[in-house]
């Protein structure tokens, strides 16, 4: 059995081979004193911020790395076992991992995957290479690209030619910075205290950059002057300016990474655009609003929030792409 997993800090996603199977939910768990596992993806979302004191419900990762290899590994296997035909003995699983880690948290992947899961085999992916496959674009032929994921932790920033990592740079914020942004809006604007949920909600809602719809939306949440429940209602200008600040750190360090690529690839990427993944990246018109800033053609990927698992999918699926993986003894030179 050959499975895919893309770990993301927002969402897990797992598929098989055949692709017949397919798990995505919130990369969440719930647990009752420290000790009992009660919710695990989506049911721990269900959770999250409705919890009471004795139950803490959050994401085993952070930044990209896992945090709680313990709670991870017992979230992947929680996820696995619903589908019973994912979880065989010694499955070989193929992981997109961010480049830009260190072996130690590399390790951890190892660590997890190796525990109950029992993996025969681990296969690590750079998520760069795996988005570039997913894409569609050509990584047997010596021409750079460059492809930025924006996630719910991270932003990855890869500059690829001939499958390999020429350069890359995460950022350890995304779409999570945009929901503090909005929710430190709401507060200071609205005097209301609210949710990253809530503030999820509106981001997706109405969200957007350079110009859009005069909508709005109420939400709940804790009055900052009374200190009791109250409404308020929340318009698509105010939540498309107050993440502007975070949009535009993005570009400005898209635009340094742009700088430090070697000419004859820069006139490559130039010519042939950078991609955008990622569920960030859905925000209405913000490869337009790069575009502009960067000087450089910007395409928004099909389905970009699945890009990477239908790289890891591919690799699966054709022999060839085999070159694309490495093991973490390649990485470190120790045996695992």
């Amino acid at each position: 059995m050959l499975l895919g997993i893309d770990l993301g800090t927002d969402t897990i996603k797992i598929c098989d081979k055949n692709n017949k199977i397919v798990i995505a939910e919130k990369n969440m768990i719930a647990i009752r004193d420290g000790l009992q596992v009660i919710g695990i993806g989506d049911d721990a979302y269900e959770m999250y911020e409705k919890t009471p004191v004795n139950v803490h419900a959050g994401c085993p990762m952070m930044h990209g790395a896992i945090a709680d290899a313990k709670n991870m590994e017992l979230l992947l296997v929680g996820l696995l076992r619903r589908c019973s035909s994912l979880l065989p003995v010694h499955p070989t699983i193929y992981i997109a991992v961010p480049s830009d880690i260190s072996a130690v948290e590399k390790r951890a992947y190892y660590n997890v995957l190796s525990g109950n899961i029992k993996a025969k085999k681990i296969c690590l992916v750079d998520k760069g290479v795996a988005d570039a496959i997913g894409i569609g674009l050509p990584i047997d032929v010596p021409v750079g690209n460059m492809i930025v994921n924006m996630g719910a932790d991270t932003t990855d920033i890869s500059v690829l030619t001939g499958g390999q990592i020429l350069l890359s740079k995460m950022l350890q914020f995304g779409g999570r910075k945009l929901d503090e942004d909005i929710s430190t809006m709401v507060r200071r604007m609205f005097q209301l205290n609210i949710g990253m949920r809530t503030a999820d909600k509106l981001k997706n809602a109405l969200a957007y950059i350079i110009d859009g719809p005069a909508a709005s939306l109420e939400v709940y949440g804790i009055s900052t002057v009374s200190g009791l429940p109250k409404s308020a209602v929340i318009p698509s200008l105010s939540v498309s300016v107050c993440i502007m600040e975070t949009i535009d750190n993005i570009v400005q360090n898209i635009k340094s990474t742009l700088n430090r690529i070697p000419p004859q690839f820069l006139a490559d990427i130039r010519k042939n655009g950078i991609y955008l993944s990622g569920g960030v990246s859905g925000i209405p018109n913000l490869a337009e609003y790069m575009r502009r800033e960067l000087e450089v053609p910007i395409y928004l990927v099909r389905e970009p929030v699945t890009s990477t698992l239908r790289g890891l999918l591919a690799i699966m699926n054709h022999k060839e792409l085999e070159s694309c993986t490495y093991s973490l003894k390649d990485l470190t030179g120790n045996t695992i």
